[in-house]
């Protein structure tokens, strides 16, 4: 985190779970991997190649026969988890500039002082919502996580030393080319590197999701803030040279050609005319601008390195859900239920908090648009009133993330996520059944 020291406390402490767990798996944002670094990034890839031939062996004995549908229910969710880990790491190591540059225009933009009560209170919300999500998403995963991989270990030292069974239990279903089982010795190391290498993958997974939620969040936050610095900007006329407005609204709209023509007139730099400001108790009209083309610029920028991420959380996530609970139903034992419960709500909580917040930057985005038509504006005078018709129009347009550009996350997604995996349950329940 030493790379944030210079962005506030409060802006840079959600950080501190995503950094940490990217870490694990050696993906830094800031920091070059060093010569340590850069084998153990090529021992984990060992890890992670090795792990995921063993699934994909096992696979093809689905098809084979070899494995019946119940194997093909507990291994398809791990699948699909282990390949999303995979996923997102190349995501964000293909990203690492982009993120950067996020991160650091945000942690810039980013203000403690000189803001109003409703705005330190809006902010103070915002943050309190964001470090409480946090900390109920982390210890949920990581806690469920650990719970998968030991609870195989904890029931095979009791069938063995307990009830005298010899049977030797195994986290995942891998297919390996030497007999896992001969001995405690080969046992515990195979567990181990079972265990070693999904929890990196899920360390990925999760530190690129906790990323993501928290620039949203962040943006978010920025958004409300200008919101009140636009519903609060109070029009004055002042003779002054104008200051040119086109960089700021005019490229940022489309228009037909006798509208852009006529806006390019309006945003041409004219010392002879009067323009418009901020009065003593509110902010310059002309920074409210630039701060809202910055946050839409760096809304873009975040839906650009996460967009196809997106895709696939929503692709995979009714097939991930369904089948950890379909396990958890026809689980031959306790532990086994548990287990695969604990999938089903560690599953669905990334794809909520993806949508909650996806939402929370959709709807304070659009809201700058509530804010500039409820400002004074008909105190202004015509130049002025152009202005924030531009705000409201471009604002009509909200900052969202989106699955694969097409696409707009909000809360409705959640719903139609559910709604798609309860036909998927419903399904195969029906097809084990018969």
């Amino acid at each position: 985190m030493e790379h944030l020291k210079d962005f506030a406390s409060e802006f840079s402490k959600p950080f501190a779970i995503c950094f940490d767990l990217l870490g694990k798996s050696n993906i830094s944002i800031y920091n070059e991997s060093k010569f340590r670094g850069k084998l153990r990034i090529l021992a984990l890839v060992v890890f992670y190649v090795t792990f995921y031939f063993s699934l994909v062996v096992s696979f093809k004995k689905v098809f084979t026969g070899e494995l019946g549908f119940y194997e093909l229910a507990n291994l398809l969710p791990i699948f699909i988890v282990a390949t999303q880990g995979a996923m997102k790491g190349i995501v964000i190591v293909s990203n690492l500039s982009k993120a950067k540059t996020v991160i650091d225009d945000l942690g810039t933009m980013w203000r403690s002082n000189g803001l109003t009560k409703t705005q330190l209170m809006k902010k103070g919300v915002m943050l309190k919502r964001l470090n409480f999500c946090n900390a109920v998403f982390y210890w949920m995963n990581i806690t469920g996580t650990w719970q998968y991989i030991l609870v195989p270990l904890f029931e095979t030292v009791f069938r063995n030393f307990v009830l005298g069974q010899d049977k030797l239990l195994f986290p995942f279903i891998c297919s390996l080319p030497y007999e896992a089982t001969k001995n405690w010795m080969v046992y515990l190391v195979t567990y181990f590197w079972e265990s070693y290498s999904m929890l990196h993958l899920i360390y990925m997974y999760l530190g690129v999701e906790f990323l993501m939620i928290t620039l949203c969040s962040h943006l978010a936050t920025e958004f409300e803030l200008l919101r009140e610095e636009m519903l609060h900007a109070k029009p004055i006329l002042e003779d002054t040279a104008y200051t040119t407005y086109k960089d700021n609204i005019g490229t940022v709209i489309s228009y037909s050609d006798e509208e852009q023509n006529d806006s390019i007139d309006y945003f041409e730099e004219d010392s002879t005319i009067n323009i418009i400001r901020a009065d003593e108790d509110g902010p310059r009209i002309q920074e409210v601008i630039r701060r809202h083309q910055k946050l839409i610029m760096l809304s873009q920028l975040l839906d650009d390195i996460f967009n196809r991420m997106i895709f696939f959380n929503l692709l995979f996530a009714t097939i991930t859900i369904c089948f950890f609970g379909f396990v958890a139903k026809i689980a031959r034992d306790p532990p086994e239920m548990a287990n695969n419960f604990v999938g089903v709500v560690a599953s669905m909580i990334p794809i909520f908090n993806l949508c909650y917040y996806a939402e929370l930057l959709s709807g304070a985005s659009a809201g700058v648009a509530d804010s500039a038509y409820h400002n004074l504006w008909y105190n202004g005078d015509r130049q002025y009133q152009k202005i924030i018709i531009f705000i409201i129009v471009r604002s009509q347009q909200p900052c969202c993330l989106t699955s694969m550009r097409y696409a707009q996350v909000t809360l409705n997604t959640f719903t139609t996520v559910l709604s798609t995996t309860w036909s998927y349950f419903s399904l195969a329940i029906s097809v084990y059944e018969t």
